[in-house]
């Protein structure tokens, strides 16, 4: 994971004694991002997002960087998030928290079997439950540099907010969102691989079908569309009642799907 894609960098105001700025960490099993955060004025300052390359088969690159830099964080930064992002969960409306055996059979019946992986959940809004799993050779990155568990899954960020009839996407490099709000009570939650335009456009109207909403009343909201390359959104928008595209000021709206600290 040491190819950089891309980096905007701004001026850091934080010194060892004046931590003005918050440092969020992205991994998914692509890339790494790392995202900085004025916290006065809630702003991003600086970005750097580096893509996992063929020879890459571990999470040592993340363990690595970690290590050479901790003294520099944790002078610098006032809060550091680890913010893990996969499709290997789900979101359950059964009460797990205390049972993490009948939390990893639920995860295993949508997703399969996996060794070397721990459970966590996390509750939500509306009576719901955050199941996910994380492999093991990453908790103790974790347990190490994250002892006060400012860590969580990327979904728990947004999955709280009050929203009433939404459908928002958000696009990755390898993978989009969607969650599906009908009168503000979660319907769907899932991560779908990107694939050719036709797909894509069935892909998110089948699964607003599924739901069972009629998108002709709903909101249609975007995180990281980028023009001419995910066409399936503008062509796909005409279902809906309106499109929203999120903007993020000073980097490129490609980027808006990491920001939603």
């Amino acid at each position: 994971m040491a190819k950089k894609k891309i980096g905007f960098y701004g001026k850091l105001e934080s010194t060892a004694n004046n931590k003005a700025e918050n440092l969020y960490i992205i991994v998914n099993k692509s890339s790494i991002v790392f995202v900085v955060k004025h916290i006065v004025k809630n702003e991003f300052v600086s970005v750097e997002h580096f893509e996992q390359t063929e020879e890459a088969s571990s999470w040592s690159p993340l363990l690595a960087y970690l290590q050479n830099n901790s003294s520099l964080l944790q002078n610098y930064y006032k809060d550091i998030f680890l913010v893990m992002n996969g499709n290997r969960l789900i979101l359950s409306q059964t009460d797990t928290k205390d049972d993490l055996i009948a939390a990893a059979h639920e995860l295993e019946l949508v997703h399969g079997h996996k060794l070397d992986e721990e459970i966590y959940t996390s509750p939500i809004a509306n009576k719901h439950f955050l199941i996910y799993g994380i492999a093991d050779e990453l908790i103790a990155i974790l347990n190490r540099y994250f002892p006060s568990g400012k860590w969580q899954h990327y979904t728990s960020y947004f999955l709280g907010n009050v929203i009433d009839n939404e459908v928002q996407v958000r696009i990755f490099e390898d993978c989009f969102i969607i969650y599906i709000v009908d009168k503000g009570i979660t319907k769907l939650l899932n991560y779908y691989p990107i694939e050719g335009e036709d797909q894509n456009i069935y892909t998110l109207l089948n699964s607003c079908i599924n739901a069972g909403i009629n998108t002709n009343a709903f909101l249609l909201k975007v995180w990281g569309y980028e023009e001419g390359k995910h066409s399936f959104i503008t062509k796909a928008a005409p279902y809906f009642a309106a499109k929203q595209i999120i903007q993020i000021e000073q980097v490129p709206n490609a980027y808006s799907s990491y920001f939603i600290f």
